[in-house]
């Protein structure tokens, strides 16, 4: 439907739900249910700079006669470690020649390491855009926040450029000083900016006194870090802005773009709800659009980013402190 059309990282999107790096785009028949449920377009599944020089490793594993040889452990290094880009790259050249919507490559990264050789790669295969999934821990006490900031830019400028397909960025919110950040980042080029990722944090096992992960899927409410930061910074910039976390619901689709964002990645209420949902999502944004008499998204995308609204405080302190005084 062209009324639900909307443009992503200069890509064209028959709608704005995008079904982000998840289990759900892991395999190309995953891919293609996506596609038939309705999505807008795809990120295939993160290829990880830690999996890859992991997996290497261990494909190295008993081959110690030929480690004394420096040579050698070099080839057998980059050989195993192109196995596993290889096979990523398969999947991300199956999917855009059995896809008719956008196939977003991903390569979730932290540091402007050894994937920097290879990513010229995704575009040589066919991939519409890339999408870096890019945190550093700041577990490091002798590392400042200023350090920490130097360091994701220059992954960034590094990535920015070895290539040039469409680039967005998936970025945290643990950020000082994170308008500046995000201003940074459209100053260097990027195409478009993810607002936010979610992380598992670890867990404890009690019984068996061991770590364990935590898969925590997101929830309805999750959303408005996303929609704040989307309304005071979408305006601003020459990038695009693609919500994600807590897009559940049309109404949350709707608030996203009455934020300013281009596009919304949706994972959790798929997993939830099925593939299914996709469609619900879009025919309630449908019947939202026919109430309000909204021919295109033009007719209100972006209508209540903070640049627009006559008090701009709304999406600052002034609306923390009324949210204080709601009596319950």
């Amino acid at each position: 439907m062209e009324r639900l059309a909307t443009t992503y990282l200069g890509l064209q999107l028959k709608n704005p739900i995008i079904v982000g790096s998840s289990p759900l785009t892991s395999s190309l028949d995953k891919l293609k249910k996506c596609e038939d449920a309705g999505a807008g377009a795809v990120v295939v599944k993160s290829i990880f700079e830690e999996q890859i020089d992991s997996d290497a490793g261990r494909m190295m594993a008993g081959t110690d006669e030929y480690n004394t040889h420096a040579d050698a452990q070099d080839f057998l290094l980059n050989s195993s470690r192109n196995y596993y880009i290889d096979a990523y790259l398969s999947l991300v050249e199956q999917a855009t020649e059995a896809l008719e919507i956008p196939v977003i490559a991903s390569v979730n990264c932290r540091s402007k390491g050894s994937w920097l050789d290879y990513v010229q790669r995704f575009a040589d295969v066919g991939a519409d855009a890339l999408e870096l999934n890019h945190f550093i821990l700041p577990s490091d006490a002798k590392i400042d926040g200023e350090t920490l900031r130097e360091e994701y830019f220059d992954v960034v400028k590094s990535a920015r450029k070895a290539f040039k397909l469409p680039l967005a960025i998936k970025i945290s919110s643990q950020f000082t000083a994170l308008a500046n950040v995000i201003k940074q980042f459209d100053k260097m080029g990027v195409d478009g900016l993810v607002l936010f990722n979610r992380f598992y944090q670890p867990d404890i096992d009690i019984e068996k006194l061991a770590i364990k992960p935590s898969i925590t899927l997101s929830n309805p409410h999750d959303y408005t870090l996303a929609l704040q930061w989307t309304a005071l910074t979408s305006a601003y910039l020459n990038c695009d802005i693609c919500a994600s976390t807590g897009i559940h619901t049309s109404d949350t689709v709707v608030k996203m773009l009455l934020s300013g964002a281009k596009a919304v990645q949706v994972c959790s209420a798929l997993m939830l709800h099925g593939h299914a949902h996709i469609g619900t999502m879009l025919e309630g944004l449908v019947k939202w659009m026919d109430r309000h008499d909204a021919a295109s998204f033009v007719d209100f995308r972006g209508k209540l980013a903070q640049k627009r609204m006559e008090d701009p405080s709304h999406w600052e302190r002034a609306q923390y402190m009324k949210s204080l005084n709601v009596e319950f």
